[in-house]
């Protein structure tokens, strides 16, 4: 199976279902991400922007879908995004596989593959959009303090991730085993009734140049 059918069978999945029903929660602890992205596509007025929020990771090809990206923007057209940084950057987001991983048969991350640390090199970012067209990049990192309730972190996990997708096919009794060991995991990350963590990501702008 190639990287393109594999991420279609991923999305059109459990996976993919996790996240639609997950919607309410992930807008609400990613809205400070969102507002960098809104702030960049207001101050553009004269310009058509593409903005994205963590969703360019999961290109098969990126060059080929990032120059369909430019043919699709206008000359000067900009391009923002925010893609994750790596996993050692990011280490609550890697916390209830690292809990589970004794208990559950979880696949590798690949580096480079598409997913969600597949931006995590500033290199490979860059070497991407130049070698699709784009001019002027810019890649920066930028930590953005996020939280949930406490009482939506059993939620979090066992719908979204790599633990949450082996869990949607799991039986009860593996469940509740894996949950009672994965919840403590994130003792360290729970104040006041919240779930507090830094999102490591990679802010990135380009321009279109067609001519």
């Amino acid at each position: 199976m190639d990287a393109t059918e594999d991420q279609a069978k991923r999305w059109n999945s459990t996976a993919g279902r996790a996240w639609v029903e997950s919607q309410e929660l992930l807008d609400r602890v990613f809205k400070p991400i969102e507002a960098l992205l809104v702030d960049a596509v207001t101050s553009a007025a004269r310009f058509d922007a593409i903005c994205s929020r963590f969703g360019v990771m999961f290109f098969s090809d990126p060059v080929a879908a990032f120059a369909n990206l430019r043919r699709a923007a206008r000359d000067d057209g900009r391009l923002r995004f925010i893609a994750w940084r790596g996993p050692a950057d990011n280490p609550f987001m890697t916390t209830a596989e690292r809990a589970a991983r004794p208990l559950l048969d979880l696949p590798e991350r690949k580096p480079d593959a598409p997913g969600q640390f597949a931006f995590a090199s500033d290199r490979r970012v860059h070497a991407i959009l130049e070698g699709s067209g784009w001019i002027d990049i810019e890649i920066r990192p930028s930590d953005v303090a996020c939280a949930m309730r406490a009482s939506d972190l059993v939620a979090y996990v066992s719908r979204l991730g790599p633990v949450g997708t082996a869990l949607q096919e799991a039986d009860e009794a593996t469940r509740t085993r894996v949950l009672e060991v994965v919840r403590p995991a994130f003792d360290s990350y729970v104040h006041e009734g919240e779930v507090r963590f830094a999102a490591a990501c990679w802010m990135v702008t380009a321009v279109c140049r067609r001519h």
